[in-house]
């Protein structure tokens, strides 16, 4: 994590495996702490990751992560931050994640990241089986095209390539395109 953030915020927490990661990550680090948001966290998931080992580095909030009651908790929750990180990975329609992107963009410090999920996946499977047409523009990619043209002070950025001994190509990511870097 080259970035190293104080916080990293994620929306659409589902079971909480990735603030689990996170947090994780920031006790490797011996730094950092991880703000998970969710318009609805189940009772059990809940439980479970207030019962973790790594608790203490995690903060929930339920609600709508564009309502602006939510968002200001949240602004709240990183207020004292220097670096804070930020993922998208809730609602992935355009319409929601370009207010995600709207709101969120101005936690993002120069030079740390705003993480959009599953764009590129969605287009990939809007004719697959269960999947919905509209997927091919209504996704997060969208969003974040609409969101580039509004704001100068991010640029899209591929993550650096953790093995250089793999004959893989491209993004190994379900967030290619989604990476985001301020740069003013």
């Amino acid at each position: 994590m080259s970035t190293r953030p104080d916080v990293i915020v994620e929306t659409g927490i589902a079971h909480g495996g990735s603030l689990v990661l996170y947090a994780s990550l920031c006790e490797l680090l011996g730094h950092g702490h991880v703000v998970g948001v969710d318009v609805e966290i189940r009772p059990t998931n809940r439980a479970a990751l207030e019962k973790h080992a790594l608790f203490p580095r995690i903060t929930l909030l339920e609600g709508s992560s564009i309502d602006p009651a939510t968002f200001a908790e949240v602004r709240d929750a990183v207020a004292a931050a220097e670096r804070v990180l930020v993922v998208l990975d809730s609602d992935h329609s355009r319409e929601h994640v370009l207010q995600e992107l709207r709101l969120y963009s101005t936690l993002v410090p120069v030079g740390s990241l705003l993480v959009v999920a599953d764009g590129s996946i969605m287009r990939a499977v809007a004719s697959a089986p269960e999947a919905r047409p509209d997927w091919e523009w209504n996704n997060p990619l969208g969003a974040v095209d609409d969101f580039l043209a509004e704001h100068e002070g991010f640029v899209r950025e591929d993550p650096a390539p953790l093995f250089d001994e793999s004959s893989v190509q491209g993004d190994v990511t379900y967030s290619a395109g989604g990476w985001l870097r301020r740069v003013r």
